[in-house]
């Protein structure tokens, strides 16, 4: 706290009168300064009601609820808002400001809900709204996270692009700029060589049932320990799969790990698909449902294996996204009868035998076990994106 931004006194006030003054001053700040210097912490109406006031009075104008007017659509109304979290650092706050149509939540108007984040300075009483988190929709506080160089911890969370639509899920921090006084939305790419990483965030997960080309978007995500002062990393691991006009679908897999490296928190693109496999199985948790943790490494690891599709199966015609395709095989039915009738299988995998794994377009895969092309196969099943399992082989 700079003392001497609190106080400035008119050269006839008396030596009387400064030691009031200053010790007035040396009272606030100790109100709006944590402990230790530097220290984030989120306050509450109990924990600190002298600073929630402060915010409260500063901010009337954000809280105001909103009045219906002609031609304006009542969705786009919001008569409540409040203040869903504050975190002061020294004479800095970071204000997260939340709108709802009303304070009750009804299950029809649950999703339209959106939050705006803003810099308010207790000092100068300044505030300001953080670009790009101006309108965050579904938002969610995840945790602190010290990313550096900095040893203040990013506020990191989620939130939705937009409701009612096809929302992208975008995980995203916010971190203090110690030269500005001020919170900052961290930059995670440049949304060139990875669409996902970009400068407001990563996209964690979409809405791919749009009839589009796109088949599935999966992703896990995480924090993990960085191994030195409490720093820690964030690992993203995504995988595309996206239609064709013709054979097999398109497969992008890629793992992404941001780290704190010669003073810079920066990101490294995983090229090694033991390091990609160890790091997902660092972030996969035992609840999660993408099929990058509940497939075995060796059955979502399948990069550099197009060569040998193309020439088991160069023939092949336009693979079919339909589960009727798949049904009623026979144990006698070889790899490549399924692939003259079905198609080529858009990824090989396996781990002493084949596993040709195909994408249909409900996000289910069907995933058929063989020795080779013109062995019998050894088992196909049908999995649903909820994890049901289904044989595909009719047996008598």
């Amino acid at each position: 706290m700079r003392l001497a931004n609190l106080v400035s006194l008119p050269s006839s006030f008396g030596l009387s009168v400064l030691p009031f003054v200053f010790c007035a001053s040396l009272a606030t700040a100790q109100e709006i300064q944590p402990d230790t210097a530097n220290t984030f912490r989120w306050i509450h109406p109990d924990s600190d009601p002298q600073l929630w006031e402060q915010v409260l009075k500063s901010f009337s104008d954000e809280l105001s609820p909103d009045e219906p007017s002609e031609g304006r659509d009542k969705l786009d109304v919001y008569r409540y808002k409040y203040l869903q979290k504050v975190g002061v650092l020294n004479h800095s706050a970071l204000v997260v400001v939340g709108r709802r149509p009303a304070k009750e939540v009804k299950k029809e108007t649950a999703w339209d809900e959106y939050y705006s984040a803003f810099n308010f300075d207790f000092t100068t009483q300044h505030k300001s709204p953080i670009q790009r988190a101006e309108q965050m929709w579904s938002w969610k506080f995840r945790g602190l996270a010290k990313f550096g160089p900095s040893s203040v911890p990013d506020v990191t969370f989620t939130y939705l692009t937009c409701t009612e639509c096809e929302p992208e899920l975008v995980f995203a921090s916010m971190y203090y700029d110690a030269t500005k006084f001020i919170w900052r939305v961290r930059s995670w790419g440049d949304g060139k060589d990875l669409w996902w990483t970009g400068d407001d965030g990563v996209i964690v997960d979409m809405d791919v049932n749009n009839g589009g080309d796109l088949l599935s978007f999966d992703c896990v995500h995480g924090i993990v320990d960085g191994g030195r002062d409490g720093f820690k990393e964030f690992v993203v691991r995504c995988k595309q799969i996206t239609d064709t006009d013709k054979g097999r679908a398109k497969i992008e897999d890629s793992t992404v790990l941001y780290s704190l490296i010669h003073g810079r928190f920066t990101r490294r693109r995983i090229t090694d698909d033991s390091e990609a496999l160890a790091l997902t199985g660092e972030i996969c948790r035992p609840t999660s449902t993408t099929w990058l943790c509940r497939l075995p490494g060796y059955m979502t690891a399948t990069s550099g294996q197009n060569d040998a599709l193309d020439q088991m199966f160069p023939q092949a015609p336009k693979t079919s996204r339909d589960i009727q395709c798949f049904r009623n095989l026979a144990p006698s039915t070889t790899m490549s009868v399924v692939a003259q009738r079905c198609g080529s299988p858009d990824e090989l995998g396996g781990s002493g035998i084949n596993i040709f794994i195909y994408h249909l377009d409900d996000g289910s895969i069907v995933g058929i076990g063989a020795a080779g092309t013109t062995q019998p196969i050894m088992y196909a099943n049908h999995t649903t994106s909820t994890g049901r399992l289904s044989d595909l082989i009719v047996r008598k």
